[in-house]
């Protein structure tokens, strides 16, 4: 008996260590997915994972729909790649080719056993869906059924496309093991999904840009990032924490600015808008002999401004020239300035109020952030009135970070109010 247990332990003991070395060692790692051709690549981490679940919970509760049945396909998939590339000769440069690459993980030795049942061998190891699930597809997801799917493995993963020679000609990539670096740095398989692009030598400066999504503490965000050598961050610095005096008037409808040098910064910004806008910045020296940008020099670091009240405080570090400019184009009351259009400007200890004092409000912008932006979506949808995200931005090294966030609660008042909209 004791002899037979032993056995018995032996052969777990023995496939517990084959199965760690396939997984160690066999299957292909993630980088290699993302062969030197690639141009862009999305990536959605385990469909089975506690964030991954939380985030269905949401859908659930948003969408009132029942996602057990999608939950019975996603348990298994420990990870999803679309790799978009192009590998055509260099000036003849075609229309991406796409391909999904589908990790299930320790499961992929019993789907290889498995997949007979949904695919018709091809010869060479690539293989067709049954026609019966073609249709399927088509019943349930609105798939062209004109469109075939095709499919291959390899180390671990399914290869998916809707096209022979697209699918060949990247597995004929795959096996050459060269990467492209340039987007696998960038990406860190820690949010719900990312996505990455690959701008060298599309854009002066810029080497990458990438979007990632991600759902924790109730709340779904997004961060945008460009990397590369970004001259043009130097335009992004903003103040230190210390030195802020007027973040305390962030709150909802409203946006804050900080910069260490507004003048540089006005001239990138007018470097980079129309020209209808550029010409009537000009005017400011028309009037004054004085460039816009020598104003904008004068500004003390930051600004707020509240889009729906059109409300703005200025500081700037002196005063004189900004009440001769003041001057040419509105009339003086008693103790404010009256422009053409009825707004008014009032100046108190070196600073500047447009359109009255601005009351204080409930949002500290983040201290190394230099914006912060309180979007209405009412803005864009009436419907969506007082429902804000919130946005931010920040210089790191080689690159910059665009973030933006939305709570779940918010996002529930999103999903009643449009489908509220759709009963009337």
């Amino acid at each position: 008996m004791n002899k037979i247990l032993k056995n018995i332990i032996g052969v777990i003991v023995l496939a517990v260590i084959l199965i760690v070395f396939y997984l160690l060692t066999f299957q292909l790692s993630h980088e290699r997915l993302i062969v030197k051709e690639s141009k862009a690549v999305i990536s959605i981490g385990d469909l089975n994972s506690k964030k991954a679940n939380a985030y269905y919970e949401l859908y659930e509760k948003a969408t009132q729909t029942d996602f057990e049945e999608a939950k019975k396909w996603t348990k298994y998939i420990k990870g999803l790649d679309l790799i978009y590339y192009d590998d055509s000769d260099k000036g003849k440069q075609q229309e991406d080719k796409e391909i999904m690459a589908i990790n299930i993980g320790w499961l992929y030795p019993l789907a290889k056993f498995k997949q007979g049942e949904y695919f018709d061998d091809l010869g060479k190891n690539y293989f067709s869906l049954k026609e019966v699930y073609q249709k399927q597809l088509e019943e349930d997801y609105n798939y062209d059924t004109d469109k075939k799917i095709y499919m291959t493995n390899y180390k671990g993963y399914y290869f998916i496309s809707d096209d022979m020679m697209k699918l060949s000609d990247y597995m004929r990539l795959v096996v050459k093991k060269e990467i492209n670096e340039n987007i696998s740095s960038k990406m860190k398989g820690d949010t719900l999904g990312e996505a990455v692009i690959d701008l060298e030598g599309a854009a002066q400066g810029l080497d990458a840009a990438k979007i990632n999504l991600d759902y924790k503490k109730n709340e779904l965000s997004m961060n945008a990032y460009l990397y590369g050598d970004l001259e043009f961050s130097k335009y992004f610095n903003g103040i230190e924490q210390k030195d802020r005096k007027f973040d305390k008037y962030m709150g909802k409808n409203k946006i804050y600015i900080t910069n260490t040098d507004f003048k540089s910064f006005a001239a990138f910004m007018r470097g980079n808008i129309n020209s209808e806008i550029n010409s009537m910045l000009s005017l400011v020296k028309m009037f004054t002999g004085k460039d816009f940008e020598d104003y904008m020099d004068k500004v003390d670091g930051e600004v707020v401004y509240d889009y729906v009240k059109n409300q703005m405080i200025l500081p700037v570090k002196e005063i004189k020239d900004f009440k001769k400019l003041i001057e040419i184009f509105a009339k003086k009351e008693g103790d404010k300035y009256i422009l053409g259009n009825g707004e008014t400007i009032e100046i108190k200890d070196n600073v500047i109020y447009y359109n009255g004092i601005m009351s204080e409000g409930s949002t500290i912008p983040k201290k190394d952030e230099f914006i912060n932006l309180s979007l209405n979506l009412g803005l864009y949808n009436p419907i969506l009135e007082d429902i804000y995200i919130d946005m931010g931005g920040k210089v790191e090294k080689n690159r910059i970070k665009i973030r933006a966030a939305i709570t779940d609660g918010e996002l529930l008042e999103i999903y009643n109010r449009m489908e509220g909209k759709k009963d009337d």
